[in-house]
């Protein structure tokens, strides 16, 4: 890649991270006259009344950059036409979500639909290449499940975003070492589509940071969490990249969500219900401020993202990291439970 080409990318990615923060002030104003408004409750963590919704931004910045990228020949249709058409569905149901509060039911149905949608464009499969270049062949199975993944994905990361900044944070580190993952693999238009997500969200996190003025709602939380797990999914099926390295990578978030949900139907809680049980709510709750929690998931991110780099360039040593990856998020999440245990 020429040097000029290099400028100009970094021209576009500056460009994408100034034009996120001045919309997200733009809209923040919306949003007050609009009263689109997350106000608080007995289950938030926050104690004003906030704009919400500010994920529009940076989810329209990128999808005008990657229909706009279309023309350039950077990218072929048919990967466009994967990411494209689901992630507008999914951003249209956030957003509507955030102005009408739909029910469960209708937005899994849409949930379903986009990552069906976007797992349909896909050429054929039968497998995932799990750990390694060997792969896991689940036969006719392998679309019901890599589409019960995305939807997974997209709803995980909606229930993780509810401190300040958290799901911002969790973005940068997921798809900016995502990016880095596609150019170790020489795909570089994949890299380009992450790493100008990661500067749209950016230039959002300027006004997200604790305390946050502006949160990014549905339309930002459900598009991020699709887009994670339709970036991980892509990257196996059509280049051959391990989806075991953004199952290390995004330990923080869905460890968190997953072992919860199991231990509130466990528990018989009412687990399809708004809730304050996940670890990162209950550190928050022993007394710590939102800062110290973003602090403390960069760190724990900063582990796994160092983890998943460097089985990506050793993948004979996938499972050992896959194993080491575990042992850390179960480690945090005790110490999470000694300081403040889950209600039964």
């Amino acid at each position: 890649m020429t040097n000029t080409v290099l400028i100009f990318i970094g021209l576009i990615g500056l460009a994408l991270f100034l034009l996120s923060t001045l919309l997200v002030r733009v809209f923040r104003g919306y949003a007050l006259t609009q009263e689109l408004l997350d106000i608080p409750n007995n289950r938030s963590s926050h104690v004003l009344p906030t704009p919400k919704g500010g994920g529009l931004v940076f989810v329209t910045l990128w999808l005008i950059t990657v229909s706009l990228s279309l023309f350039s020949g950077f990218f072929s249709f048919s990967d466009v036409a994967i990411f494209l058409p689901g992630t507008i569905l999914v951003a249209i149901l956030g957003f509507w979500d955030d102005k009408k509060d739909l029910s469960a039911k209708r937005r899994i149905v849409i949930q379903f639909g986009a990552a069906a949608l976007s797992v349909w464009m896909l050429p054929s499969f039968t497998g995932v290449h799990l750990f390694g270049e060997q792969v896991f062949n689940l036969g006719w199975f392998a679309f019901p499940l890599l589409i019960l993944g995305i939807t997974w994905s997209t709803n995980l990361f909606n229930f993780m975003d509810g401190l300040d900044g958290i799901a911002s944070i969790e973005a940068l580190f997921v798809l900016g070492v995502g990016g880095i993952f596609f150019w170790i693999f020489g795909e570089m238009s994949l890299a380009f589509l992450a790493w100008s997500l990661v500067l749209g969200v950016a230039g959002f996190l300027v006004w997200n940071w604790p305390s946050a003025s502006v949160f990014m709602g549905g339309v930002g939380s459900y598009s991020l969490g699709f887009l994670i797990g339709l970036f991980a999914v892509v990257g196996d099926v059509k280049y051959q990249i391990p989806i075991m390295l953004w199952i290390i990578l995004y330990g923080t978030f869905w460890f968190d969500a997953t072992i919860t949900l199991l231990r509130r139907m466990l528990y018989k809680q009412a687990w399809t219900k708004p809730h304050r049980s996940h670890a990162y709510q209950r550190l928050h709750q022993a007394g710590f401020s939102h800062k110290q929690v973003i602090y403390w998931v960069i760190g724990l991110n900063s582990v796994l993202a160092g983890l998943a780099l460097s089985v990506a360039i050793l993948p004979q040593w996938m499972e050992i990291g896959f194993l080491l990856a575990i042992l850390v998020l179960t480690l945090a999440y005790g110490v999470v439970e000694k300081l403040k245990p889950m209600a039964r």
